[in-house]
């Protein structure tokens, strides 16, 4: 048998491989969907024209890694669908950051929680169900996930022990987060409130306090100053320190701001596409269309959709492990606050922001950036097994969370627990980027030739009878909330293909009671 040793250095990369290859073939058989082609275009754009380019709504510089994929074709949809040796190659920088992801998930765990736990938290990674969607898209929410989970990492290292080089790694790091999504601003408050954290949990011996709030406020102003000539270096200052007045504002929020010739110390498209996020939030019939959560559809939102969303959409096995943790962490003679906040800081501080703050509500995928450090947390519920009988119980869990996870293969964005019941009653709950991303065209294509006796229409204009295939975002109204509202409120599905397309059989003689035959 392999010694103990032995594992522990075979184990962290072959459980990264089984990532790579799962989000290899769950990605195959599926072209560029949703907003992947936009998101393209827009890194194509930005490899052409450089960075000064107009911008294309949010989309950001991290994008250009997948357009290299494409590059000498131009980036065309047509060539990129064409085959999936070239839909892997611009999906290939995003299962990049994934697997890196997963090291970093796996270094960190293993210093704060030592072998077993650093092991605990690797797998409980690479089968999430959410990561595993998201990690082969051409999206920069993974890699936004990377940056934030990074610059986090040493900024925990930085607090514990100063040192230059972890000072500049998390600036680094966090310049990065802003490259991949706008959000990621949301770096700076949670940072600062870490900062608070650490320096009030610290004794008070030595140096007066007055020079030790002098000496942090020095470092957080030199921090930001380095972030911010980081981002404009990234965009080759094109168009930074343009007066306030310069811009056309879209945002109500921003054209209130009566700043004049104030220089604007960030890049002319950096600014912009903050402005038009901003727009977005006040607008969102102008994005994906309508948020639905628990059947009911709105342009505001709702303060619990994030909450549903993890409850939901993580395996019911990890939330047992999340209470395992909390009863090692009881026993721990000396519990490390400092290491607890945060990985627990800046979680909340995420679903929090989106919870109250957004009013686009389209998916767990902008949650990404926050799950790393709850994975942390679930897998300090390693710790438990300190008996046999514990251990058992702890590789039980594990195995479950697995196995959940799997039996969606390859169709993990279509995600949820057993809380739901029947798999085909998922579109009752949530809809959108968090059951149908829109690229089954070959599943259904496929499910058809096996059932041509069914004689199944898909997505028809009006009341049909007969088998009638629907996608859930279609079904519950995201685009439209009245196309299809005689099939919902009539008609329950049978069956569905790859989770997300819900077959109904409606009979002739019973269309005519939904008054639309």
């Amino acid at each position: 048998m392999p010694s103990a040793r032995v594992l522990r250095r075979v184990l962290p990369p072959l459980l990264l491989i089984v990532m790579a290859a799962l989000l290899v073939l769950s990605s195959l058989h599926k072209p560029l969907a949703y907003d992947e082609f936009d998101n393209l275009a827009y890194g194509y754009r930005f490899l052409d024209r450089g960075p000064g380019a107009p911008m294309r709504g949010q989309r950001m510089p991290i994008l250009l890694l997948n357009a290299l994929g494409c590059a000498a074709e131009g980036c065309r949809q047509d060539a990129v669908n064409a085959s999936e040796a070239a839909l892997l190659k611009v999906r290939l920088p995003t299962m990049i950051f994934a697997l890196l992801l997963g090291a970093l998930v796996h270094r960190w765990g293993r210093e704060v929680l030592g072998e077993a736990g650093g092991l605990a938290a690797l797998w409980l990674y690479v089968f999430n169900p959410n990561f595993l969607a998201h990690g082969n898209k051409v999206t920069s929410d993974v890699p936004a996930a990377f940056f934030t989970a990074a610059s986090l990492y040493f900024f925990w290292k930085l607090c514990r022990r100063p040192h230059a080089t972890m000072f500049v790694l998390c600036a680094l790091t966090t310049t990065g987060a802003l490259l991949a999504k706008y959000t990621s601003l949301l770096l700076f408050p949670v940072l600062a409130l870490l900062l608070l954290l650490n320096w009030l949990d610290r004794p008070r011996e030595g140096a007066r306090p007055q020079t030790n709030v002098v000496k942090i406020a020095t470092a957080a102003a030199s921090f930001v100053l380095l972030v911010v000539l980081l981002v404009n270096a990234a965009y080759l200052f094109k168009g930074s320190f343009r007066p306030w007045a310069d811009y056309t504002w879209e945002s109500d929020a921003f054209r209130a701001r009566h700043l004049d010739d104030m220089p604007v110390p960030l890049p002319r498209v950096f600014v912009q596409g903050l402005d038009y996020s901003s727009y977005l939030q006040e607008h969102v019939e102008v994005g994906r269309g309508l948020n639905y959560v628990l059947g009911q559809l709105s342009t505001r939102g709702v303060w619990y959709a994030f909450p549903l969303m993890i409850l939901l959409k993580t395996p019911l096995a990890f939330f047992v492990l999340l209470g395992l943790a909390i009863m090692a962490r009881r026993e721990e003679p000396r519990p490390d606050r400092w290491t607890w906040l945060v990985l627990i800081v800046p979680f909340v501080a995420v679903v929090a922001c989106f919870s109250l703050l957004a009013t686009a509500q389209l998916g767990i995928r902008y949650l990404l950036p926050g799950l790393p450090m709850l994975i942390l947390c679930g897998a300090r519920g390693a710790a438990f097994g300190t008996t046999p009988r514990r251990r058992l119980v702890v590789v039980a869990l594990l195995g479950w969370y697995a196995a959940s996870t799997l039996s969606y293969h390859p169709h993990y964005v279509a995600y949820f627990n057993e809380l739901i019941g029947r798999r085909v009653n998922a579109y009752r709950f949530l809809a959108d980027s968090n059951l149908d991303w829109e690229d089954h065209r070959y599943f259904i294509a496929r499910f058809q030739a096996r059932h041509p006796e069914m004689a199944i229409v898909v997505e028809p204009p009006g009341p049909q009878a007969g088998y009638v295939l629907v996608g859930a975002n279609q079904l519950v109204g995201v685009y439209g909330p009245e196309r299809y509202r005689w099939l919902r409120e009539h008609f329950s599905p049978i069956g569905h293909v790859a989770y997300s397309h819900l077959l109904f059989h409606v009979p002739p003689e019973q269309l005519p009671r939904t008054g639309l035959h």
